[in-house]
């Protein structure tokens, strides 16, 4: 597990192309670039970009949480423990930031994702309306850190 850096960008677009699509939140280069380059933003991967995580640090004023921006695995490392570790970098790294919550969102019809997330402690925290895309509902999800 290693902390990414612009350099790792081509390698993050291979990645994000093998796992996401236009209607799952694929990020273009220039979204990435500025992911890579924003101060607030941490991505991290494991093994020779098998999977990725990019985290937000965020709030309100008056509370501070760490939003799970993207989790990518690629297809061929699925079911081997990857997104596990991944998000148990990610849950160390915003504790040590000051983060006691991660908010996440994820689609409705992603079965996998959904028990995944439940598994690791996450709830369902509501519903967004199109979030997606036109008719492809959202799953807001909160765990505490």
């Amino acid at each position: 597990m290693r902390r990414a850096s612009v350099a790792d960008l081509e390698d993050l677009l291979a990645l994000e192309a093998r796992c996401f699509s236009e209607t799952d939140g694929l990020f273009n280069r220039r979204q990435l670039r500025a992911l890579l380059a924003n101060p607030r933003c941490a991505w991290f991967i494991a093994g020779h970009f098998e999977g990725a995580v990019c985290l937000l640090l965020a709030g309100n004023g008056r509370r501070r949480w760490g939003r799970l921006y993207s989790l990518a695995v690629d297809p061929a490392h699925r079911n081997q423990g990857v997104a596990r570790r991944l998000l148990a970098a990610s849950f160390t790294w915003l504790r040590k930031q000051g983060m006691t919550m991660v908010r996440a969102e994820v689609k409705s019809d992603n079965k996998a994702a959904r028990r995944l997330y439940a598994d690791l402690g996450f709830t369902e925290d509501g519903v967004l309306l199109h979030y997606y895309g036109p008719g492809q509902l959202g799953i807001k999800l909160c765990r505490p850190l």
